[in-house]
């Protein structure tokens, strides 16, 4: 029986032998193969490279020769900062010579609109509402309610789609609480699509305070009072926007006359001085705000990982709707959806002689990474496109390289 078993059992070795020789040889062979077909999908297949989009915003905003009079950006990855530089002055030569820094106050124009819109989706929340709800129950007691108000909603104005009547100019006097008062007697008189206004946002200014007054442990709020919504919208914001992000007196209102950031334009000369802006106070909502590039960069980081400032259902509401954020070309987003907000003020619709500031921020979610550009000057001429926007999305797009 020994015999007999060893006899069988000696055959079955030696074929098993051969047998696992055999299926490793074709493990080995065909791991081989996914091996190199994987390589060759990476090295088909582009990544994202940082440098490159670094020196492509560079290089793009100096393309035309023509560098504004001073600019910085910022650009994170994961919500932490990887990169950032500062060019330039604040003021040039006949304003004082004043260096423009990372941490150099400059006006964000309507980047404010973000901010403002981020209160809006918390208060919304607080009380109990959504952007679909309407606006008319919150507005003053005393304005006269014109047509279509009624059926107004929060949603209509974050998205500027609200069929008011106002222009984007004169802001002292279309964007103050008597300008926005005349707009709602006015009331709805054009389509309810996309129609970029200031107005919008600066309605918020009262409605803010208004929703935030309906809240217990709230402080005494008079919406019929102009200088008190404006205290109070700046207050809602710095204590639940600015504060939660350890980020002190932030408003509307700008650094000492004899430091602040000027504007200019980008053919200003050493001799030629630049305009000045003061309090924005009157007129926020939709505008004027005063922050550096680096405070910018860390709302970004805080809007976009955490919750901090809004859930994450209220920051993909955001998105999905552009609340407070640019609407793109589908085109142009071509490693999946960017959001952003751009901003820009000038004193003449001529690009050659306008003095003003251009700010963006943008988010790309796909790979991480977000950035800030500011400058203090009009007229610059960028590579390619005229938008600061885009060329942001094209630094984007075209700093994804074979590896």
């Amino acid at each position: 029986m020994i015999t007999t078993n060893k006899m069988f059992s000696a055959p079955n070795k030696s074929k098993l032998v051969k047998r696992l020789f055999i299926f490793f040889l074709f493990i080995a062979f065909t791991s081989c193969e996914v091996e190199e077909s994987f390589n060759d999908f990476q090295t088909n297949t582009a990544v994202f490279n940082m440098d490159v989009f670094e020196q492509n915003l560079i290089d793009y905003v100096e393309a035309g020769g023509d560098s504004p009079i001073g600019w910085a950006y910022t650009i994170s990855k994961n919500g932490n900062l990887e990169r950032s530089d500062a060019f330039g002055k604040a003021r040039n030569a006949a304003d004082g010579s004043i260096d423009f820094t990372l941490n150099k106050e400059i006006n964000v124009a309507s980047v404010s609109k973000f901010y403002t819109a981020i209160a809006v989706m918390q208060l919304l929340e607080a009380n109990n509402l959504t952007i679909e709800d309407n606006i008319a129950d919150w507005l003053p007691n005393s304005w006269t309610i014109g047509p279509g108000v009624n059926n107004l909603s929060f949603k209509d104005l974050l998205k500027h789609e609200s069929g008011l009547q106002s222009t984007n100019n004169n802001f002292d006097v279309t964007l103050g609480y008597q300008g926005l008062k005349d707009c709602i007697e006015t009331g709805v008189v054009n389509a309810k699509t996309r129609n970029y206004l200031n107005v919008n946002f600066a309605l918020y200014r009262v409605l803010i305070p208004s929703l935030w007054s309906n809240l217990e442990g709230s402080p005494a709020i008079d919406i019929e009072n102009d200088a008190n919504t404006q205290f109070m919208y700046l207050l809602y914001m710095q204590q639940n926007i600015f504060d939660r992000l350890s980020l002190p007196l932030v408003g509307c209102f700008p650094e000492s006359r004899d430091v602040s950031t000027l504007y200019y334009n980008a053919n200003d000369g050493s001799n030629n001085g630049g305009q000045y802006y003061g309090s924005w106070n009157n007129k926020s909502g939709g505008g004027g705000y005063f922050m550096t590039a680096m405070e910018m960069a860390k709302v970004n980081a805080y809007f976009e990982y955490t919750e901090i400032l809004v859930t994450k259902d209220q920051r993909d509401l955001m998105k999905l709707h552009r609340l407070g954020m640019d609407v793109a070309d589908p085109a142009d987003e071509i490693h999946g959806n960017y959001y952003g907000k751009a901003g820009s003020i000038g004193t003449s619709s001529d690009p050659t002689v306008s003095q003003g500031v251009r700010t963006q921020i943008v988010m790309f979610p796909g790979t991480g990474v977000d950035c800030v550009i500011v400058m203090n000057s009009q007229g610059v001429t960028l590579q390619g496109t005229t938008s600061l926007r885009q060329m942001i999305y094209d630094a984007y797009n075209n700093a994804w390289v074979q590896p």
